[in-house]
């Protein structure tokens, strides 16, 4: 794992927060208010606002007018990358995707294990 107090990465707080909107979607099924992205960013209401503006003019979000409650997310892939990028600066190692995965033991069946004879005693 790296190092993070050595060799820091900066990760755009516009990142930091499609992620946190993109967690708290999936956790929720709703999104976060201005307040709640504010709290969980330690910024203000109104950088919270600018961050969620910025995302919305890149094109990975979209908000629904006149919702308290209403972003979503719109450009998956690049929301993905972000979300890597996030968890990677927070010490998280990303696996690749492992594609199509093969059935085990396709000709045959699965190996038996032979049944306890007698199990020792605990005490």
């Amino acid at each position: 794992m790296r190092d993070l107090a050595r060799h820091p990465v900066l990760v755009p707080r516009r990142d930091e927060a499609l992620a946190f909107i993109i967690e708290r979607i999936g956790r929720t099924g709703t999104s976060p208010t201005f307040d709640e992205i504010g709290i969980k960013l330690g910024v203000s209401d109104t950088r919270a606002r600018q961050l969620v503006a910025q995302l919305v003019q890149r094109g990975s979000l979209e908000k629904v007018p006149g919702s308290v409650r209403g972003l979503r997310v719109r450009d998956m892939g690049g929301s993905r990358n972000a979300l890597e990028q996030v968890l990677r600066h927070l010490g998280w190692h990303i696996a690749a995707p492992m594609g199509e995965l093969e059935t085990p033991f396709p000709h045959q069946k699965l190996p038996m294990l032979p049944p306890f004879e007698h199990l020792p005693d605990i005490d």
